[in-house]
């Protein structure tokens, strides 16, 4: 498991969210289900 980090768009703040996952694909699902797919603003970049 990696850990990813992103910015997504969440009550009109854009934060950076974390997100533990197999690969890059797998973590775009994930924040893609949790924030909404139009919510997310930069793709995540693995952090370790």
């Amino acid at each position: 498991m990696n850990i990813y980090s992103a910015y997504v768009r969440a009550n009109g703040f854009v934060v950076q969210a974390q997100i533990c996952a197999n690969n890059m694909a797998d973590a775009i699902f994930l924040l893609k289900g949790q924030y909404g797919a139009d919510n997310l603003v930069h793709l995540p970049v693995q952090v370790n």
